[in-house]
């Protein structure tokens, strides 16, 4: 059998699966919007409640991202905060700042000032999910 692959039985794989995403997916909180409408206009993958509040997961092309990100701060509540991410890169979006970064947790020490200087409590800051492998709604 020349030129073919050798077969390998019974092996695992040691590190974790990466799921390419193709579409940003966000978490916008519906407290953080003044026109409870613009949740209609969007794609919504999936929603729970949870503290009173309900949370919407969003999907968005690239193409359209920044029109939506911009129609979103418009429409948003001063002292919320929402987020977009695909793969590796994490966007939170405040009402008058946006944050591009990465999904690492050590990156984050300039957006969780901001947000805490907005009245967000440390515990809301945490950006969860941003990673298709962590979500669950």
């Amino acid at each position: 059998m020349t030129g073919s692959s050798p077969v390998v039985v019974g092996s695992i794989p040691t590190t974790p699966i990466f799921i390419k995403m193709k579409n940003y997916h966000g978490i916008i909180v519906d407290a953080s919007q003044k026109d409870k409408t613009i949740f209609d206009k969007l794609k919504v993958l999936g929603q729970k409640e949870d503290g009173g509040w309900i949370l919407y997961r969003v999907e968005v092309e690239k193409e359209g991202l920044d029109d939506l990100i911009v129609r979103l701060q418009e429409n948003m509540v001063r002292g919320f905060y929402f987020h977009f991410y695909k793969d590796k890169e994490l966007i939170a979006v405040f009402k008058d700042r946006i944050f591009r970064t990465n999904t690492n947790k050590s990156t984050w020490s300039e957006i969780m000032m901001y947000g805490k200087s907005q009245g967000i409590p440390k515990e809301q800051l945490d950006f969860f999910p941003c990673r298709i492998e962590d979500e669950t709604y």
